[in-house]
């Protein structure tokens, strides 16, 4: 059953939206929970799938895992699996998970599906001890849970349609595929979906898929209490690069009118959310103080993007803004301080130190330019200080040789990733029309053959930074590709502030150590001890995360065996790492960390939620391990074909 589906069932589109949302968010959680161990060490076994009482018959094709609750009362979770790589099993889509009362026989007398909130009562209870079940994030968790829900749930039935991307003008085609990213956000992330701090009508006014213009606010700043980035030039400051020349003289005249001159002042961009909720709550002694003035002024149209706090103007401009919001996602609050936009401008330059070192790169590689930033910072605060984090402004410069081209189109990987099946609405995937671009067919074997070529250009240009010492930060949000008549020609990297390195290698190529600027005491992920510790973020970020989301997208829409296409991409990943300038030291370590090893590092998101204590300023993560997905007996076929769900019933 979807959304547009004639049935003789009535179901609203409420009904139905609640029904895809808890669905989508059932299936991330279940495979979270098994990825990062939690059933590990419960009373699990693997029955032969149940005959459930009623009408409802069990997913062909799948196996039970079965977790006992209360095995003198006979209670337990039946949870349907599918075959898959990585992980080895995952919840097939649609297909619940029920709570079962077993007779005296082992037959299921009762049984009843299960809600995403009472599935996680069940893991605070018998997967956390009494000590762990008092922490601050147990209760964060669920209630980012129930934000998740509502979110996805307004977002299934009041999001805007999404056009076909490739055939539209260069810059409504990169709002429309923005669009369909924030549809999956953090892939795989069970509570990816809540953004905490905005109500019903907020998200609506402000979450990507929904489409709606934000018309900015604008500050006019005291100079004296702003740090600024590199690029900060009276010529180029915010309200010459994104307001036209009548929007500007309207702000520049009512700066005039109050007395604000621009020698003392800078009309700084805030977001209309920030304005309303985050500055007051905040930073409402700067208001008082007179260090920052609301002007009445708005103006300046733009759309948000997958990432909520960047936007993308409603032309074809090729400056976005990235401003804060006080709202948490991932389990950090999406502020913007002066030390994250610093630590931006350090990796744009370790990124163009790289670029020289190999031609390829020079010709395939692009950057944004993120050195133009106004960050709040007045006299005797430090650059981990809370309050002044909630206002700042960076303006994202995209390439003009990329935007004034006419047959450039520019592809945000997370967008590949997201099918609109589960979401109940009639499909039409990049890669349909990539295809068409390409000449191909409409069959598996042509995707499976786009994937290959998108693995072997995204591989490429990866690897050789990885050569260097360098690795950006890799997932489908940060990385775009660059795309022309229906070839892939380059990849475009944007939000520099997390470019991990590995030292002596940058040493070894004359490249500069960025200098970032670390939080005293906090975690360092940025330098890294080992090449194996810098390809963890290659096997999480760009594989797990990244690659993953599209191989899920492709299977649901394509019908591709899931094996073919991890088979597809060891491919194309063994065959650049032969191509490329590697010594055999390095070409052994590749070999050893990717394909000989029998563990892979998995990204937890789960337990560090449940264990977080305060609010960071990045999403709180672990690390775990799975099963090599690139092992022989994982891509020979010998796991049996994934279950398939169709509208919610097995088929």
């Amino acid at each position: 059953m979807t959304l547009f589906s004639q049935t003789p069932v009535v179901e609203t589109v409420a009904d139905a939206a609640g029904r895809l949302a808890e669905a989508r968010v059932m299936g991330d959680l279940i495979d979270t929970l098994l990825a990062e161990g939690f059933l590990d060490d419960q009373p699990i076994d693997w029955p032969a799938p149940p005959t459930l009482p009623g009408e409802l018959g069990w997913p062909r094709g799948a196996v039970c895992l079965r977790w006992w609750i209360d095995r003198r009362q006979g209670q337990a979770l039946l949870i349907p699996l599918g075959a898959a790589i990585l992980p080895p099993h995952r919840h097939v889509a649609g297909a619940g998970v029920f709570m079962a009362r077993y007779g005296g026989d082992g037959a299921v007398t009762e049984w009843r599906r299960l809600m995403p909130d009472e599935l996680l009562s069940h893991v605070e209870a018998n997967c956390l001890d009494a000590e762990q079940r008092l922490q601050p994030g147990v209760a964060n968790v669920r209630r980012l849970l129930a934000t998740s829900l509502w979110q996805m749930r307004q977002s299934i039935a009041e999001m805007a349609p999404l056009e076909t991307s490739l055939a539209m003008p260069m810059a409504a085609g990169f709002r429309a595929l923005e669009r369909r990213a924030a549809l999956r956000d953090r892939p795989f992330h069970p509570l990816a979906k809540a953004k905490e701090g905005l109500d019903e009508d907020g998200h609506r006014r402000y979450a990507a898929e929904f489409n709606r213009p934000i018309r900015l606010r604008w500050l006019a700043m005291r100079r004296e209490c702003l740090a600024c980035g590199s690029g900060d030039d009276e010529a180029l400051e915010p309200i010459r690069l994104v307001l036209n020349d009548a929007q500007r003289g309207e702000l520049e005249a009512e700066m005039a009118r109050r007395g604000l001159p621009n020698a003392d002042y800078l009309a700084l961009p805030v977001h209309p959310w920030q304005l309303a909720h985050g500055l007051p709550r905040h930073l409402g002694e700067m208001l008082e103080a007179k260090e920052g003035v609301v002007l009445q002024t708005a103006a300046g149209d733009f759309r948000a993007t997958s990432s909520l706090r960047s936007l993308a103007p409603l032309g074809e401009s090729r400056f976005h803004l990235k401003l804060p919001m006080a709202v948490f996602s991932l389990g950090a609050a999406r502020y913007l301080p002066a030390v994250k936009l610093i630590n931006g401008e350090s990796g744009q330059t370790l990124l163009e130190q790289a670029r020289t070192q190999d031609p390829v790169l020079q010709a395939r590689l692009y950057l944004c330019d993120e050195r133009r930033w106004w960050s709040y910072l007045p006299s005797g605060s430090g650059l981990f200080d809370d309050p002044p984090r909630h206002l700042g402004a960076m303006v994202r410069e995209y390439p003009a040789v990329l935007v004034d081209d006419p047959a450039v189109r520019l592809i945000p990987m997370a967008a590949l990733g997201v099918s609109l099946i589960p979401w109940g609405q009639p499909e039409e995937h990049p890669f349909d029309e990539w295809r068409r671009h390409s000449g191909r067919g409409a069959g598996p074997t042509a995707s499976i053959g786009l994937f290959g070529e998108l693995c072997e250009a995204f591989f490429d240009i990866v690897l050789r930074l990885y050569r260097l010492g360098v690795m950006p930060e890799i997932h489908g949000q940060n990385a775009v590709l660059v795309w022309r008549a229906g070839r892939i020609e380059g990849l475009l990297l944007r939000d520099h502030d997390s470019v991990r390195l590995h030292r002596p290698w940058l040493d070894r190529h004359g490249i500069d150590d960025p200098a970032y600027r670390i939080r005293p005491g906090y975690s360092n992920s940025l330098y890294n001890d080992t090449p194996r510790d810098l390809l963890f973020y290659l096997q999480t970020l760009g594989i797990q995360v990244n690659l993953l989301a599209i191989i899920e997208a492709l299977v649901r829409h394509c019908a591709i065996e899931e094996a073919l296409l991890w088979l597809e991409m060891r491919d194309r990943l063994e065959a650049r790492i032969t191509a490329l300038a590697f010594n055999d030291e390095e070409r052994r370590t590749l070999h050893e960390v990717l394909f000989a090893s029998p563990r892979w590092p998995q990204k937890s998101v789960l337990r560090p939620l449940f264990e977080q204590q305060g609010v960071p300023g990045s999403m709180p993560s672990g690390k775990s391990s799975l099963p090599n997905p690139f092992h022989a007996e994982a891509l020979a076929g010998r796991m049996p074909a994934r279950a398939c769900v169709v509208d919610d019933e097995p088929v």
